[in-house]
């Protein structure tokens, strides 16, 4: 089979491997490009060491089941979710348990033909979809209903500091969720896409407060300066990652007086995952949008390329 290669920054390389083997094989139907993987692309990522196979946004036809597994059959297509909580531990049973330490994970990257998943993992991690290439977006907006869930309440109006892949996919649920929604965005071509899916966009903030600002760029300046625009009780979210040592700072009369509160989100649970995969099924049309590129392994280079150019929003490759 082939499967797709990081060797180092801005080094892929297709080769030839045998079909995994394992409790359940699953042949990858489409699989998005991330934030995380272009990073690693451009400048690598000490999580991912080379050689390996990138990709976490998948999903795919079960064609092999070697366990006995009640809810899944040959032939049912699934959403891959790439790890999933113990359920057990502390931070599961106190309520994130998107920090759980005890997680399973898929053994490979999904940028390839198969991958096989363990019996354990796949009787949490896989949920029944249909064939439709947006099912890549499961695991992204699972990460968004993450974040969405940790802002204090519902915003009336919503601002997307950032209006890259992740900033677009909380503005269409800003949109599904019937907020008022706004775009921040400095790229000309973005700006241009944002406006065409019917989003207000612009290079500077709109005049009036939101109840809910996300900040879906990592440049931690930005977080001080919006401040001004939150209403009282609202929140700011910190989605974006942020370096580790990098400090933010805050008008401390917004969060005292104001009750403005600060706050972050990390991955997501699996709660969100399947909240996700309804979503979609109920509102694909909607989030397909986000979807402007498809290319096939062979030409994976001109998919990074041209995210690397702010000139696409999500980017997948098709099996």
């Amino acid at each position: 089979m082939k499967a797709l290669f990081y060797l180092g920054p801005e080094r892929l390389e297709l080769r030839e491997i045998g079909k995994p083997k394992g409790d359940v094989v699953i042949k990858i139907l489409g699989a998005g490009v991330c934030g995380t993987d272009l990073k690693t692309y451009l400048k690598g990522h000490p999580m991912f060491k080379p050689p390996t196979i990138l990709g976490h946004e998948c999903y795919g036809k079960i064609v092999e089941l070697n366990v006995d597994m009640k809810s899944l059959e040959v032939g049912d297509t699934v959403a891959v979710a790439p790890y999933a909580e113990c359920g057990k531990c502390d931070l599961c049973e106190t309520g994130v348990p998107e920090l759980c330490k005890s997680k399973t994970y898929l053994e490979t990257g999904c940028f390839t033909q198969y991958i096989a998943v363990s019996r354990e993992h796949a009787s949490r991690a896989l949920f029944k979809v249909t064939d439709d290439p947006a099912q890549i977006l499961a695991e992204p907006l699972a990460c968004v209903f993450n974040g969405f869930e940790k802002l204090r309440v519902k915003p009336r109006r919503l601002l997307v500091v950032g209006g890259g892949p992740m900033g677009v996919l909380f503005a269409l649920l800003g949109v599904s969720e019937g907020c008022e929604t706004f775009v921040i965005e400095k790229s000309a071509w973005r700006l241009e896409h944002i406006r065409s899916l019917g989003i207000e966009a612009a290079d500077t903030p709109p005049e009036g407060l939101f109840d809910g600002i996300i900040f879906a760029v990592n440049i931690p300046e930005l977080v001080g300066q919006y401040t001004r625009l939150a209403n009282d009780g609202g929140s700011l979210l910190l989605f974006s990652g942020y370096p580790k040592d990098s400090l933010i700072e805050v008008d401390s009369y917004a969060v005292h007086y104001r009750e403005v509160s600060v706050v972050g989100s990390f991955g997501f649970a699996l709660k969100h995952f399947e909240r996700a995969v309804e979503t979609l099924s109920s509102q694909v049309e909607l989030f397909r949008r986000l979807m402007t590129h498809r290319f096939d392994l062979e030409n994976a280079p001109k998919a990074f390329e041209i995210l690397s150019k702010g000139e696409a929003m999500k980017v997948f490759f098709g099996m």
